[in-house]
């Protein structure tokens, strides 16, 4: 698509016909998308073309990574990588003249942000020194006027985490936030914050106890909220829903009969009227668990179960130009978006982005406060991101950047969602990348991703895929026990499963590659990082003739060390917290934990090695890789070896490049130049 691309819609859906819902994305002729949209659905082509991109394209800096509309539609925020920074910038809307820029200084990254009023921006900005390292990072909050004036800090995560809950636009000079102070054990307290000063003002809108969740209905009113109690153990935790009517200074503890022990409530909005509440939940499941969307009628006082999918979790709703509920939307497969209702205005809007982007994830970053312009994202396992400007009065889309303009979505090839079965029945998610030939017998990457737990890696644009895939590489990502969007039991599965069950998944999905025919048996490499680079490095030790080769990056080597915390900022927490997550997760037998530490059994290992690790690594600290190092020669293990002054991942765009010609290189000398 062209940067100067207008189009023009007509309005009109399709009415949902069942009782809640419509499923929008599927089964739709492109025939009929034009009959009723006025124009025809933006399609990708179905294979990429033989032009080979450059591998730099693949893993330059974010121009844009997102957009949100100011409330009275006259300016554009925007967030975009500068050297290992994350900056924001504001631009006018009619003519896209970049008015100011926000810098917060060396690997300082703006993370979020929101137009507080239509003069004033509030970021929130976090230290992040890796690329892999995004997640968990404190982050402050400042507050700036959009040409520089009055700019502050506001609030410091020193003592405390907060939790935006509405912009009060009735109350331009505050924000409602949660506070969790760390000293009172994490309970949750509601304050007004000056964007201002950075005053805060204590409200007292929330119930007595361990509050750690908190939810306001589109007036800004608080009215839902999360206790938990905890335990020794994780298991022993007990979760309860709180709720109170408008006007009501009277919270009500709803007795929903879980069925299970450890319950999710994660509250998600409101109706626009206010009488019905919505939260995401898995009370109602014994087992196999998956959050489904459930509403509470304040009327009524029931709660009831408005839709759950059956293999993945809900990941989150779809919401109107003040906040409202519309729909809710999973991740699963290629993902899908479900309204309630398309018959009102904005869900009228959702359907038709459905519909006109068909075959991509669209969602509005961003309303105008009369609810008539808005900014919507598009993306894909083709396309990294475009950003549109929509006007509901005059029906018209202009284009307005891309995330990533030298990749283009004709020359990237297609990731399918494909699902396997473990050697023990569980079923398992994956993404399969291959060559737009689709030739049988490939070289093939088993790409692990990091976390472990709690992560996924859902359909959409995965750079490294698409590079090794253009070379001529099947790619397959597999969703391992331990990861995330399919629920609290199978997230749990994978727990102290370090080097067992959770490796026997990868081993099964590479197993089920050959079987299909996608594999060559003997070209097959193991590659990750963090996590992942401890599965890569594992995976060799565990089944040495199964893989020619292992890519490790910034991996996790000798768990004994790991489990301590040593020399991590994964401890940071420090005291019970770290405790009780390390002993549930990882485990906290020193000699079970030796026995699956790759430091310690380098002598089975029989592939070639490649060893990559960043000097200031704080997650996971380059000593296990120079434990490793030291390890592998005692026993004359030749490998490769590349040290970088980063971090968790590489951010420099030059060590990116010369990381991922160095390791093409590796797997074109182990499993053959592909074709």
């Amino acid at each position: 698509m062209t940067s100067n691309k207008n189009f023009e819609f007509d309005g009109h859906s399709p009415r949902v016909t069942s009782a809640l819902y419509k499923r929008i994305c599927k089964n739709m002729a492109q025939g009929l998308v034009c009959a009723m949209l006025g124009f025809c659905a933006i399609v990708l082509p179905a294979q990429a073309s033989a032009e080979q991109v450059a591998l730099r394209d693949f893993f330059e800096r974010r121009q844009f990574i997102n957009m949100k509309l100011s409330p009275d539609a006259r300016h554009i925020a925007f967030s975009y990588e500068q050297g290992n920074e994350v900056r924001l910038a504001v631009m006018t809307a009619a003519d896209r003249k970049v008015v100011n820029h926000f810098s917060f200084g060396d690997a300082m990254h703006v993370q979020e942000f929101i137009w507080a009023t239509n003069q004033r921006l509030v970021m929130a900005v976090g230290k992040v020194t890796g690329y892999l390292d995004s997640d968990g990072r404190p982050t402050n909050l400042y507050a700036s006027d959009i040409n520089g004036d009055n700019r502050r800090e506001i609030f410091e995560m020193a003592s405390s985490r907060y939790a935006l809950l509405h912009r009060l636009p009735k109350d331009p000079a505050h924000i409602l936030i949660a506070k969790y102070h760390w000293a009172d054990n994490g309970k949750g307290k509601v304050h007004r914050l000056n964007i201002e000063n950075g005053r805060l003002d204590y409200t007292a809108d929330e119930p007595s106890g361990d509050i750690r969740g908190l939810g306001a209905d589109t007036e800004g009113r608080v009215r839902i909220a999360v206790e938990t109690l905890e335990g020794k153990s994780e298991d022993d935790e007990r979760t309860f829903l709180h709720v109170r009517g408008v006007g009501e200074s009277k919270w009500t503890k709803l007795d929903l009969a879980a069925k299970r022990k450890r319950v999710a409530f994660q509250p998600v909005g409101f109706s626009a009227d206010g009488q019905r509440a919505y939260f995401l939940s898995n009370f109602d499941q014994e087992k196999q668990d998956r959050l489904g969307l459930f509403e509470y009628d304040f009327q009524s006082k029931k709660v009831d179960l408005v839709h759950r999918e059956a293999d993945v979790d809900l990941a989150g709703p779809l919401l109107g130009a003040n906040g409202e509920v519309l729909g809710v939307f999973h991740l699963g497969g290629r993902g899908e978006q479900l309204l309630m209702d398309d018959r009102v205005k904005h869900g009228q809007f959702i359907n038709m982005l459905v519909q006109a982007f068909k075959g991509q994830h669209v969602s509005v970053t961003s309303y105008s406060d009369d609810g008539n312009q808005a900014i919507v994202r598009v993306r894909s396992d083709r396309n990294p991101g475009e950003f549109y400007l929509f006007d509901l009065d005059t029906r018209k889309a202009t284009f307005l950047e891309a995330s990533l303009p030298k990749i283009k979505a004709k020359q990237m090839l297609e990731t399918e969602p494909v699902v396997i079965a473990a050697n023990d029945g569980m079923r398992l998610h994956a993404l399969l990348t291959r060559p737009a030939s689709k030739a049988k017998q490939l070289p093939l990457i088993i790409n692990v991703h990091g976390g472990p737990f709690g992560v996924t890696d859902f359909w959409g644009f995965h750079p490294e895929s698409q590079f090794f895939a253009s070379r001529g590489y099947a790619v397959l990502q597999v969703n391992y026990r331990g990861s995330g969007n399919r629920g609290s039991d199978f997230e749990r599965a994978g727990y102290r499963q370090w080097g067992t069950r959770m490796q026997q998944d990868l081993v099964d999905a590479t197993e089920w590659a050959i079987k299909e025919g996608i594999a060559d048996p003997k070209r097959v490499c193991i590659y990750g990082g963090s996590y992942g680079g401890y599965a890569a490095l594992w995976g060799v030790i565990k089944d040495p003739d199964l893989y020619r080769c292992a890519v490790g990056i910034v991996g996790v080597y000798d768990l004994v060390q790991f489990r301590k915390g040593d020399g991590s900022d994964f401890n940071r927490f420090g005291g019970d917290y770290f405790e009780k997550f390390m002993k549930a997760r990882v485990g906290e037998d020193p000699e079970a934990l030796r026995a699956v530490s790759p430091v310690h059994h380098v002598d089975k290992i029989k592939a070639e090695l490649f060893i990559i690790h960043g000097e200031k690594d704080v997650r996971v600290p380059v000593e296990h890789a120079y434990r490793l190092r030291d390890a592998l020669k005692k026993v004359n293990k030749n490998f490769e070896w590349m040290i970088k002054p980063e971090g968790h991942g590489f951010y420099d765009v030059n060590n990116r490049v010369d990381m991922y010609t160095q390791v093409l290189a590796f797997f074109e000398k182990h499993i053959g130049k592909a074709q």
